[in-house]
């Protein structure tokens, strides 16, 4: 039976922040399919129970819980907006600030890890892929708004499915890339945050260019 030294005097952030600090730890040193929940228990101090008690897999330690959701209030606004497209879908996707970790390098080391590591990356795209279908159904929204506004006719209506499908597909591409862009900075500057809208006025600026 494993022991977790100290664990009693710990609080529920600060084991969760040792757990995920001992996962990337041991990813960093031997590479995430060598690690196991054994190894992150040890490292951290905790038995299995309490590892389990903060998160259901491997995975779910390496990757934090702060999935992102759709912001609801911003989906209603940016389905009447006639702003921006893309600058404006970019707001549509939060993460709950409380789910983060408190120490802002854990979140630069972790994005790192994930960055570098395939079968980590495709799971946190596993994760965006869960809010993937209703991301497209509000951009249909916004765009079938758009084409009315503007006169469109039946086979213009019928094209708007796979025109947001490939929103979606360029919004998960710049949420990447905010990401990214995100641990570069913060690795100088932890308190610089990154402004996803000022991205996607960017990405729009792109698309014009190759349009």
């Amino acid at each position: 039976m494993s022991t977790e030294p100290g664990s009693r005097r710990r609080g529920v952030a600060e084991t969760t922040a040792a757990i995920e600090r001992a996962a990337i730890d041991l990813v960093d040193e031997h590479g995430y399919d060598q690690v196991t929940v054994d190894m992150i228990c040890h490292a951290a101090g905790i038995s299995q129970r309490t590892f389990f008690n903060h998160f259901k897999t491997k995975d779910a330690a390496l990757l934090g819980t702060d999935e992102p959701v759709i912001d609801q209030q911003a989906a209603r606004e940016f389905i009447v907006s006639d702003g921006p497209l893309l600058a404006e879908a970019a707001g549509l996707v939060r993460i709950e600030p409380g789910s983060l970790p408190a120490d802002p390098t854990l979140l630069v080391r972790r994005i790192t890890a994930v960055s570098q590591n395939p079968a980590l990356l495709a799971r946190q795209m596993e994760r965006l892929a869960a809010i993937e279908a209703e991301l497209r159904q509000i951009l249909e929204l916004r765009l079938r708004q758009d084409a009315l506004r503007d006169g469109a006719d039946e086979a213009e209506l019928a094209d708007l499915p796979e025109q947001a499908e490939i929103i979606t597909h360029l919004l998960a591409g710049l949420m990447r890339y905010v990401g990214l862009s995100w641990a570069r900075r913060a690795a100088d500057d932890p308190a610089g945050p990154i402004d996803a809208g000022r991205l996607g006025e960017r990405l729009e600026r792109v698309i014009g260019k190759l349009g």
